[in-house]
């Protein structure tokens, strides 16, 4: 039994580790997942038995967790247990920046801003209120002993040589007068690439002719309020429940010929069917404007609406483009600029791109943790739970033995974005495989040895 449930994205570990401290020092009992999950365990299921057991949960609101599926599930099931359950509650942190989660229209939020000292103890006393379901009055303020986090800092960053050619490229096929998809692998942080994109498009466009749309996150949202969300991004003023209202609503605006730039990021949220019926008003808009210029990010429900059904697909006439696999030049120069006072030799962050194969989770996790060398983020990672997770959704019995023969295995076969093999497909999605030259290969031995050990092949 937990007093408080912290659901968070990784990239904010550091201030979320502080929070729970300070948390932790006013008496309460604290879930964290790199705290209290048991290593080799069932992940998932120690996850909802924790947050079912707990009396109430805090969200960590940042705009990156909209891309956390972790966080999309536990929201979700957060979401559940507050109808179910008239005790349980749970509290959204954000720090300045609202992240496009529709619940935070209608439940208050504590907002840190950048964790200066002043703001920090404010904030902090005002969830000490709200996990105390009571006002705080018109002067919070906490005056005990806190450990303050960093403040945080300006996280933008210039675009590394192969993200501007990235961008270039992107622009480029549009210029072709066709759709552009861009599909990235699971934990990709793709944000960069669209903040960069919107940017870019505000100066050739006007900012008034840029929609950038983000879908809800929750999967069991109702098709009113998926497009309802849509219409409020795209700043309609009507009030739109359905999808062909909301692609009326779009085709009255491009009915007077200037050009619009349409950016939809997070495609994977929402349910199925409502991507869907957005996919196909998508193509009957373009089908008749070519002022219309849409970029799509998403990953394997996107792939799937392009070549899953041959010439009957919804997005078979779109350009796909997977994002670019960053240069070690540029790697090393990206991580000297995140993490400045790690302070590691070209050859100490050489053989931990190698370790990892610069799988996100992995390789962020170790210089997160000051890990200089691979025998240490070995340590590190082996000590966490992190590695079993990546394999937690293929422990199905049916996939166990195939799989097992795939970890054997070096060279898996003929890259396909959508390979004929599901189950190929699915490793791929999930980042754990990826292309090497024209073949499917193992993205690093350390994640083939952690399969082989999580399956017990």
């Amino acid at each position: 039994m937990y007093d408080i449930f912290i659901s968070y994205r990784s990239t904010k570990w550091d201030w979320v580790e502080t929070l729970a401290l300070n948390l932790q020092d006013q008496g309460y009992s604290i879930f964290l997942d790199r705290w209290s999950l048991v290593p080799g365990q069932n992940f998932p299921g120690q996850i909802s038995k924790s947050l079912k057991s707990a009396k109430c949960a805090i969200l960590v609101a940042s705009p990156d967790a909209c891309d956390s599926g972790w966080v999309q599930d536990e929201h979700e099931l957060m979401i559940n247990l507050k109808n179910s359950d008239s005790d349980f509650f749970f509290i959204p942190i954000v720090m300045g920046e609202f992240p496009d989660l529709p619940f935070l229209e209608t439940t208050q939020a504590i907002d840190f801003g950048r964790s200066d000292p002043e703001t920090y103890r404010q904030a902090f006393q005002r969830l000490l209120h709200g996990l105390k379901q009571e006002p705080p009055g018109p002067h919070p303020y906490f005056s005990g002993s806190l450990q303050l986090p960093e403040m945080d800092q300006d996280h933008s960053r210039p675009l590394m040589q192969s993200e501007q050619g990235f961008l270039q490229e992107v622009f480029a096929k549009l210029s072709f007068q066709l759709p552009v998809m861009v599909l990235a692998q699971a934990d990709t942080n793709t944000q960069i690439y669209g903040q960069a994109l919107r940017k870019k498009a505000q100066t050739l466009y006007g900012s008034e002719q840029v929609y950038h749309v983000f879908p809800p996150v929750s999967h069991q949202a109702e098709s009113a309020d998926y497009f309802g969300r849509l219409a409020k991004q795209c700043r309609f003023e009507e009030d739109i429940s359905t999808g062909w209202h909301w692609g009326d609503a779009l085709s009255q605006k491009l009915e007077s010929g200037q050009d619009i730039f349409l950016l939809v990021t997070g495609f994977e949220n929402g349910p199925e069917a409502s991507r869907r019926e957005f996919c196909g008003e998508l193509r009957q808009l373009y089908e008749r404007f070519p002022c219309l210029h849409i970029v799509m990010f998403g990953g394997k429900s996107l792939a799937a609406l392009k070549y899953a059904n041959g010439d009957m697909s919804l997005l078979n006439i779109v350009q796909e483009l997977p994002i670019p696999l960053l240069s070690h030049q540029d790697l090393n120069q990206l991580f000297g600029h995140l993490y400045p006072d790690l302070k590691l030799a070209p050859e100490q962050l050489e053989s931990i791109f190698r370790f990892t194969g610069c799988h996100p989770r992995l390789l962020q996790f170790c210089l997160q943790n000051n890990a200089d060398s691979a025998a240490a983020c070995e340590q590190l990672l082996r000590e966490s739970p992190l590695p079993t997770q990546l394999f937690t959704q293929f422990r199905g019995k049916q996939e166990r033995p195939v799989l097992c023969q795939l970890l054997n295995q070096t060279k898996l076969g003929r890259f396909d974005f959508w390979h004929s093999e599901a189950l190929l497909r699915e490793l791929y999605w999930a980042n754990l495989i990826t292309n090497r030259g024209q073949h499917f290969v193992w993205r690093c031995e350390f994640i083939r040895e952690t399969g082989q050990e999580v399956l017990q092949c």
